[in-house]
């Protein structure tokens, strides 16, 4: 099975946050003072564990004061790329896989941000002069051959820069004020797939231009307007194609946030309309939609930085649940907006406000219920799961004994989910009270059909991605049968 691909082993990454801040010292000053007492812990990103960041899990403007010096501080941060770079990749061991470089776009001071090894970072943007200068940059592109693009949005271009390894070089530019084919009026977004088509968002335009690797101009659609389909002041743009490698699905379409920051759209490469959602379709009419990412099962991820927090939805725009609330602490964001996803291994930065930071996609739960099936004699699980998941689920009598297993790491995709138990009471290997040490029920050995009386379910949950070695999401409940 595809999904069970997905499951990789995790490697200790050496360091890697948000833009990047590397993590050399043993300090973690990522704890703030939320406003909400309340214990919030949703998981449907996860913080990655100790050993792989060494506990720190936010960049903050403190990071980026020791790592250059107070030369660069967290001013307007936009779009962000993660790739695993061809130029790192040392094919005698797979522990260094899941070391990536991130790009971050610091608007305000007209510069990128990126680790240039997992030791230092590097900037581009604070000494270029000439055709070389950003003017208010936002989206950014990126993949493994050292291939970046980024909307230079104040220069109404699209420049290409290249990192051969350890450095940003600038290569040349496309683009000036205009509505002509190749010209712009204060691009956004930018998007490549696996075949280096670039997709760019041409805000002022209300368009979608598409060009080849070296910027020659391939395709170009969009007609404004507001009604679905058309296009009004795009702005975020994200792409998957058929023949990306970490493709679930293997489809392709292209993902687009329009008018006045509310409104989603999807749409085929060529500019075929799909299907779309406004924000007020799922709960969040006051909003200001931001950035995108996809995931390795193609779900979407949307940055909100008036909600602060993440909208993820399904690869058919299904709305599934929203991450995150205002504030600094743990699993809080203060004006979330660049998102990227190492579809791999399931990493995931965000940039914020004030700085940056970096989670594992996990897995969460919503509204389980455990009911008798109206017509039949069958007993009902109903619930919904927020990404695609392994599911065990077992029977316990009311000292916690178990009674019989129903089925083990079953794959599920994302939404909602109904099963259904008879009441049969199976065999269970043996294994299995070892691993989980369970103490067998008496009724295991001596019923083959559950008898009346009260009882636990228990759903054991757990990620398809690097963090299933360490996460799983429990979820008991009692039941009369």
């Amino acid at each position: 099975m595809a999904a069970i691909s997905t499951r990789r082993k995790a490697t200790t990454i050496k360091s890697i946050l948000g833009l990047i801040i590397i993590p050399i010292i043993l300090i973690y000053f990522t704890t703030g003072f939320s406003q909400n007492s309340k214990k919030y812990d949703p998981t449907t990103l996860v913080f990655p564990t100790f050993l792989h960041t060494y506990g720190i899990r936010k960049a903050t403007r403190f990071h980026l004061f020791l790592f250059t010096q107070n030369k660069v501080k967290f001013k307007d941060p936009q779009g962000l790329a993660v790739v695993r770079l061809t130029a790192w990749e040392d094919t005698s061991t797979t522990k260094d896989d899941d070391e990536v470089t991130v790009y971050g776009v610091n608007s305000g001071q007209n510069c990128i941000i990126y680790n240039r090894s997992m030791k230092s970072l590097g900037i581009y943007g604070l000494k270029q002069t000439g055709i070389q200068r950003l003017n208010r940059p936002r989206g950014i592109a990126a993949n493994e051959k050292g291939e970046v693009y980024v909307a230079d949005t104040g220069n109404h271009r699209i420049v290409k820069l290249f990192n051969p390894g350890h450095d940003l070089i600038f290569q040349k530019s496309v683009g000036k004020i205009g509505s002509a084919q190749s010209q712009f009026n204060e691009p956004c977004g930018v998007a490549l797939d696996s075949e280096g088509k670039l997709y760019i968002t041409d805000s002022g335009n209300n368009r979608v231009q598409v060009f080849s690797a070296d910027l020659q101009l391939k395709n170009l659609w969009g007609e404004p307007g507001k009604a679905p389909g058309q296009l009004f002041f795009p702005d975020g743009i994200a792409v998957i194609d058929k023949n990306e490698r970490w493709n679930y699905y293997r489809e392709e379409f292209v993902v687009i946030i329009d008018l006045d920051h509310s409104r989603i759209q999807q749409f085929t490469p060529q500019g075929n309309y799909l299907r779309s959602i406004t924000a007020s379709q799922f709960g969040y009419p006051d909003c200001f939609l931001a950035y995108i990412g996809l995931d390795y099962y193609n779900n979407i991820y949307v940055t909100d930085t008036k909600n602060h927090c993440i909208h993820k939805f399904d690869h058919c725009m299904n709305y599934i649940t929203s991450y995150g609330r205002y504030g600094d602490d743990d699993k809080e964001f203060i004006e979330p907006r660049g998102i990227t996803i190492y579809r791999r291994f399931g990493q995931v930065f965000v940039a914020e406000k004030w700085g940056a930071q970096y989670y594992w996609i996990g897995t969460d739960y919503f509204d389980f219920s455990v009911t008798k099936h109206s017509s039949r004699n069958l007993l009902q699980f109903k619930y919904l799961i927020t990404e695609p998941s392994f599911v065990t689920t077992d029977i316990l009598d009311s000292e916690k004994r178990l009674i019989t297993r129903l089925w083990t790491k079953q794959f599920r995709r994302s939404g909602k989910q109904t099963d259904y138990w008879s009441g049969r009471i199976w065999t269970v290997a043996d294994s299995v009270f070892i691993k989980e040490k369970y103490k067998p029920s008496p009724l295991y050995q001596k019923m083959k059909i559950l008898p009346s009386g009260k009882y636990i379910i228990k759903y054991k949950i757990e990620p398809t991605y690097s963090s299933f070695h360490y996460f799983e999401k429990i979820i008991t409940r009692e039941f009369f049968w």
